[in-house]
């Protein structure tokens, strides 16, 4: 296991709609502030303060809770542009 934290700012974010609470649709998001949740182990989901990259609300700041399980699937945290986890341990 990396020392590396799950997710950090500055991270790109490739959300499923079911990866964020109440989530409408798959979006790009990137990580400009840790509101909770990210540094205590029993704590499901993380709020994020982000911008999305991209789609029709490209440039938008929003906060939204994601579900730490979906930031451990291969592909969806993206770190200076290189996937974090590229594949399940």
């Amino acid at each position: 296991m990396s020392d590396e934290p799950l997710i950090k700012i500055g991270d790109v974010l490739h959300l499923l709609a079911d990866d964020w609470a109440y989530g409408d649709s798959a979006v790009v998001i990137r990580v400009s502030h840790l509101r909770h949740g990210h540094d205590i182990p029993h704590v499901t989901m993380i709020a994020i303060m982000g911008t999305f990259v991209s789609g029709p609300r490209a440039g938008q700041m929003m906060l939204l809770s994601v579900h730490k399980h979906a930031l451990r699937r291969p592909g969806v945290v993206e770190r200076d542009g290189r996937p974090v986890i590229t594949a399940y341990p």
